[in-house]
């Protein structure tokens, strides 16, 4: 009779120990990773254009080829670009960006650029900075190059400009290469209202 309650005994007292256990793995806290916290402040304190990531596709369903966009889908209060851009601003944006590219360094493209822009090519796509952005632009320019449009955007508040004459470098194969410009404030955010200064956030070369 005692050996037998000296087995109950021993049972809950293991019962216990596990459960004790048991609880404290549940109730562990999952080991930080170091520098998560200072990569999501930065992700939120700079508003930069980031590729396009799509969902993965369902066995057999074709892969989308990879592109670079900018900015989400407006919303259905934003003003259009013909209501809140300046005619002078515009002019004045045009004559700067065709100094630029008429000058055989294309001197001054760094002011024109966002602190970090999308690059879209045939090739794919990628995020630059402001630096290698510039150095991008520079080592596949030559002279000739020529502001051959600039348009408004009907949704949102951007303008669109294409340039040609860009020698056909690797992946450039047209000759052809567009910017992106919207207004950004000092903070470096998008303004819809149209004011701050024009920058460019996409380059895209064919």
């Amino acid at each position: 009779m005692v050996v037998r309650w000296a087995v109950i005994a021993v049972a809950v007292t293991a019962s216990v120990v596990v459960a004790a256990g048991c609880s404290t793995l549940l109730g562990a806290e999952p080991t930080p990773v170091p520098g998560a916290a200072a990569t999501l402040t930065r992700s939120i304190r700079t508003p930069i254009p980031t590729p396009v990531r799509t969902p993965a596709a369902s066995p057999g369903a074709a892969s989308p080829s990879p592109r670079v966009a900018v900015a989400a889908s407006p919303s259905a209060s934003a003003a259009t670009s013909d209501q809140v851009v300046n005619a002078t601003d515009v002019a004045q944006l045009q004559r700067r960006i065709e100094q630029v590219m008429d000058s055989p360094d294309l001197s001054g493209i760094e002011a024109l650029l966002l602190d970090h822009v999308a690059l879209s090519t045939s090739a794919g796509g990628s995020v630059l900075d402001n630096g290698q952005a510039a150095t991008w632009l520079r080592d596949h320019a030559g002279p000739g190059i020529k502001l051959t449009r600039l348009e408004r955007g009907t949704q949102t508040v951007m303008l669109q400009v294409l340039t040609e004459g860009w020698p056909n470098k690797d992946p450039i194969q047209q000759g052809q290469v567009s910017f992106s410009l919207r207004p950004y404030d000092a903070n470096g955010r998008p303004n819809e209202e149209g004011g701050g200064d024009w920058k460019i956030d996409v380059i895209e070369a064919e």
